[in-house]
């Protein structure tokens, strides 16, 4: 199966809710006004995690993902900037719930307080500095030991996605901490860890928000693998599945790294 983008457009448009239809429209080249909320935003700014829960992780990686469609000086971006901005620990780095970490699992099977610590900082890191923000130097030396000889940070998957874009925002392209991460995320085999369309996705809008370009070859491949398909993204067979939201992505990721 192959990802087919148009049907993915026609799904979005018609299926969607306010979010996804906004998006959409703005993919056939439309002026839909501004923004609505976004989905799982809440009143103070605040993007919930998997647990239902506020969380700083799931903040940082959704106004990353507002920096990539353009939004990073809009109303929703403003508000989760701020919030992260008093979420921060006495430490000057930021905390999750293991429950809250993306993917649910680090090396032993399950997610750790450290991974998802490690989670929420880097994504926070992330979100910030993708919008003009400075997170602060102290959540950077933090980073820098949870990193091993092969460039995976602590908790795995998605607290090295996103700490490769973090330091690739705070110390400039190509540099040592972020290219480790992002050989190691382009080494692994990806079928053997399990990862899917959520995950490709996850590490392209933290690689899109951090501006790298898509010649990069760790873009280059999980692009390629995203728009390979899969089982939760619109294919061109007949009666698939079609998760709308990773299928919206795809569709925002193309433009952005086709641009």
């Amino acid at each position: 199966m192959s990802f087919d983008a148009e049907l993915a457009l026609e799904r979005v448009l018609s299926e969607g809710d306010e979010w996804q239809s906004w998006r959409a429209l703005r993919l056939t080249g439309e002026a839909p006004g501004a923004p609505p909320v976004p989905a799982h935003q809440d009143q103070e700014g605040a993007f919930t995690g998997p647990s239902g829960r506020t969380s700083p992780g799931a903040t940082g990686a959704g106004l990353c993902h507002l920096a990539v469609l353009g939004l990073g000086g809009s109303a929703p971006a403003v508000v989760a900037a701020d919030w992260l901005e008093g979420a921060r620990t006495p430490a000057k780095a930021w905390l999750d719930a293991p429950d809250d970490m993306p993917g649910g699992r680090d090396t032993g099977g399950r997610a750790t307080q450290g991974g998802s610590r490690v989670w929420a900082t880097a994504a926070a890191c992330s979100g910030l500095l993708a919008v003009g923000r400075d997170p602060g130097g102290r959540a950077f030396d933090l980073l820098r030991g949870e990193a091993d000889v092969q460039g995976r940070f602590t908790g795995g998957a998605y607290p090295t996605f996103a700490a490769a874009a973090a330091f690739w925002l705070a110390e400039g392209a190509r540099t040592e901490m972020a290219e480790w991460a992002l050989r190691w995320a382009r080494e692994v085999d990806g079928e053997e860890a399990g990862w899917g369309p959520s995950e490709r996705s996850a590490a392209l809008i933290f690689w899109a928000a951090a501006r790298l370009p898509s010649e990069h070859p760790s873009v280059e491949i999980f692009l390629d693998d995203l728009l390979a398909g899969g089982a939760q993204l619109c294919s061109d067979s007949p009666g698939g599945p079609c998760d709308l939201e990773l299928s919206l992505r795809a569709l925002e990721l193309l433009a952005y790294f086709d641009e």
